[in-house]
């Protein structure tokens, strides 16, 4: 990763300071001067920068850090996360979303258990040869007691790493569990979307009519450190899920 360090010197009205040091560190990323990759200056070197206490950085680099601007990892410091991470691709679990929008997250477990592993799970998620099993989770997913969706995850945990079903179902969360229990935090996913009539049993799981069309997503989730770690499969209710994605004209290359 490429490092530097800032020698401005800068005069922030005091009643915006938090907001203040957001614009310049935004412009920055934004204009190319941190690209990338780029580690940014220690907190330390900020404040004395912007001339804030620590505190003020540090829920100025917190708050870019939920925007997808910055991620911090151990013994690396803090760097700029490509574009695409930024704000429209923002990585939040099921549950998550849920609470967003005001519901009680909830789930039903109907797998969980080894498999075989699949050629197109082999290839999403680069398990190599040797390994032969990776863990299923198959879970109807809740709003109150609401069913929104069915959620269909591939897991791949390292060597000596092991999640068990009374655990998930005791966080709540997939992606809490693995930050909490191995420090796995997911960052980054690359997801498709379609739409088709549900199955029986979907139809069944979802309390749906046969002829209500479902949105279907299919996404390989990634970790902090840039590997695969999830291929999960969802089904969706359109009815009850609305799939937002905010659009740029960054987004387009011509």
């Amino acid at each position: 990763m490429k490092t530097d360090k800032t020698n401005e010197s800068l005069s922030l009205d005091g009643s915006r300071k938090y907001k203040q040091i957001i614009e310049i560190m935004i412009e920055k990323i934004v204009s190319g001067q941190w690209m990338a990759d780029f580690v940014i200056p220690s907190e330390r070197e900020l404040a004395e920068t912007f001339g804030v206490n620590r505190i003020t950085v540090r829920k100025a680099i917190a708050h870019l850090k939920q925007r997808g601007y910055l991620h911090s990892a151990a013994k690396q410091g803090t760097y700029v996360l490509p574009p695409r991470s930024h704000d429209s691709h923002l990585l939040y679990s099921f549950s998550d979303d849920i609470k967003r929008n005001g519901g009680k997250p909830g789930q039903m477990v109907l797998e969980f258990n080894h498999v075989p592993v699949s050629e197109l799970i082999r290839t999403n998620l680069q398990i190599p040869l040797s390994t032969q099993s990776i863990l299923k989770i198959k879970r109807i997913r809740f709003s109150d007691t609401t069913p929104m969706g069915i959620q269909t995850s591939y897991v791949k945990l390292k060597p000596g790493q092991e999640i068990t079903q009374q655990e998930l179902e005791k966080v709540g969360s997939l992606y809490d569990l693995l930050e909490q229990k191995y420090g796995i935090e997911m960052v980054e996913a690359y997801e498709s979307i379609g739409a088709r009539l549900p199955s029986a049993s979907e139809r069944q799981h979802l309390e749906i009519a046969a002829d209500e069309v479902v949105l279907t997503s299919s996404r390989i989730t990634y970790s902090s450190e840039r590997v695969p770690v999830e291929h999960v499969e969802m089904v969706y209710p359109t009815s009850r899920y609305v799939y937002q994605i905010k659009v740029s004209k960054d987004t387009f290359e011509y």
